[in-house]
């Protein structure tokens, strides 16, 4: 999967200092916070990704998602929308 830009998009993640730009492509991203809930006033990161037409044959088929995330903990939500992402429940 390759990330995409979306509207809310405030923040571009660039390589780690010790990676080649060339190594790792900039991610889009939404940052900010949880606003009410269990979860109030804690960072959110929000990310897009688009799958490729195999990608799609895959997940249409019913083939899992795999997500690395290197460096902390990983997210425990997904959707494919904004508002849900930003208001998980």
């Amino acid at each position: 999967m390759t990330p995409a830009t979306f509207p809310e998009a405030n923040i571009k993640f660039g390589a780690p200092r010790d990676m080649h730009p060339e190594q790792c492509r900039p991610i889009p991203a939404y940052m900010g916070k949880i606003d009410g809930g269990s979860c109030d006033g804690w960072s959110l990161v929000v990310t897009a990704w688009k799958p490729s037409v195999e990608e799609l044959a895959v997940l249409n088929a019913g083939g899992p998602v795999f997500l690395t995330v290197i460096g902390g903990l990983p997210p425990h939500f997904i959707t494919t929308d904004f508002n849900q992402a930003i208001h998980p429940a």
